[in-house]
């Protein structure tokens, strides 16, 4: 999506100030009304297609059997699943992967929750268009606007130093037109290196009252914020160890820039300063397995490894927030049910999302089993039940205490809450 002439404006201003620096792009600081609500979401993206068909996998469905000599998990014996309670399906036995063996413990406690069978509600496998309409929060035509942006405007804006946060490089489809987001990967460079005296000439050439203004000033004060907060200059410094709580162990650290651990442990510092962050991005992508997928070793099973392992240590990690953060984890479609001739599997349908936190009725699986017999299957793979944006809907309107759904989500029509997160409904509009 081309870049609005502010969007272009408010990146170049900034970024030439101090490009040489390798500082963070801000999207724009420009803070509106707080909505008064105190809870954080963090949205995970896994980019490229999750196979959920083996992340929860139906090990007694006999077209799962018979679509997956290689790639299925078993019952019993070296490939056997680990046994997920409170299953959905009738006589499904669903087994979670065994590189998601972190998670278990996690699930069991009921703070983790497993959405089948969800995914957009029109059929689309490609990874762009997928991904755009997710994150554009439609089922089938483009927003100039992410569905998160909509939530922020709806709920009356936000205020901090560091509001919504991407843990990347670049904004994501979900804050396209945010005007409070900033893309950073880690805090190792988010200074502006220099003279001292640069603050303050900044300060005035950004003094006025016009959008470019308001955002300049804001940026500068997050960058002087952000950094007395972690004890280092604003013009930058050695970054202060971070020591997670509760014996938590990322499985990278948060030097290795691009790693799901790094955009965690950023984001926990950030919401452990107390500034304000209410929302916060992440992507990884790899999940995208064409050839050489693997089954309890390979690809597959070191992305879920990963994902698993950095999962519970966010969890661990955010022991004194778990009733604040909530966080979600979806994918732009599954694999298909049969495995290819490569060793891996194409682009598919519905796939699984994960809602982790202290206020998630978890330990259990959500949503509508609609089997794998071929007449129930769309396109040959698992068929979409769930529409992606009723578990968002749901987060949106009891976490985030904002009931404008038809602006949030277009389209949606009504709302029907899984009851995957605690909280009271609000009448929607």
């Amino acid at each position: 999506m081309p870049l609005t002439r502010r969007q272009f404006v408010v990146g170049s201003s900034l970024t030439a100030a101090y490009a040489a620096s390798g500082m963070a792009r801000i999207g724009g600081l420009v803070y509106g009304q707080t909505s008064g609500v105190n809870e954080i979401l963090v949205v995970l993206y896994l980019r490229g297609g999750i196979d959920g068909l083996n992340f929860a996998a139906p090990v007694n469905e006999p077209n799962y059997v018979a679509s997956r000599s290689n790639l299925r998990l078993r019952e019993s014996g070296t490939d056997a699943g680990l046994p997920l309670a409170n299953p959905i399906g009738n006589g499904i036995d669903f087994r979670l992967h065994p590189s998601a063996r972190p998670l278990l413990d996690v699930y069991q406690a009921g703070a983790l929750a497993i959405v089948h069978a969800t995914g957009l509600t029109v059929s689309n496998r490609s990874h762009f268009d997928a991904q755009s309409l997710m994150e554009g929060g439609v089922p089938s035509s483009r927003q100039p606007t992410g569905w998160l942006t909509r939530h922020i405007t709806t709920s009356g804006g936000q205020s901090g130093a560091i509001p919504t946060l991407a843990a990347s490089n670049s904004l994501p489809g979900s804050l396209i037109g945010s005007g409070s987001a900033i893309a950073m990967p880690n805090l190792t460079n988010f200074a502006l290196p220099g003279d001292p005296t640069i603050f303050p000439a900044m300060t005035r050439m950004y003094n006025g009252t016009t959008p470019l203004h308001l955002s300049g000033f804001n940026a500068i004060s997050a960058i002087q914020s952000i950094n007395n907060a972690i004890g280092r200059p604003a013009t930058g410094g050695t970054l202060p160890a971070y020591s997670p709580e509760n014996g938590a162990s990322y499985a990278q650290p948060e030097t290795q820039t691009g790693s799901l651990g790094s955009a965690l442990i950023t984001i926990a510092r950030l919401i452990k300063l107390d500034i304000g962050l209410r929302i916060a991005t992440l992507d990884v992508g790899g999940w995208d397995t064409h050839n050489n997928q693997g089954l309890t070793t390979g690809t597959y099973a070191t992305n879920v490894d990963s994902l698993a392992r950095n999962l519970l240590a966010f969890y661990n990690d955010m022991v004194r927030y778990r009733q604040r953060v909530t966080l979600v984890a979806m994918s732009e479609f599954g694999r298909t049910l049969r495995e290819n001739q490569s060793g891996g599997t194409d682009h598919g349908r519905a796939s699984i999302m994960l809602v982790l936190g202290g206020t998630v009725n978890g330990g259990r699986m959500y949503g509508q089993w609609p089997g794998l017999a071929s007449q129930a299957l769309d396109g040959g793979d698992l068929a979409v039940t769930t529409d992606y944006r009723q578990v968002l809907a749901e987060i949106v309107v009891r976490r985030l205490r904002n009931p404008q759904l038809s602006a949030v989500f277009p389209g949606l029509g009504n709302y029907r809450p899984l009851g995957i997160v605690q909280g009271s409904d609000l009448p929607t509009t």
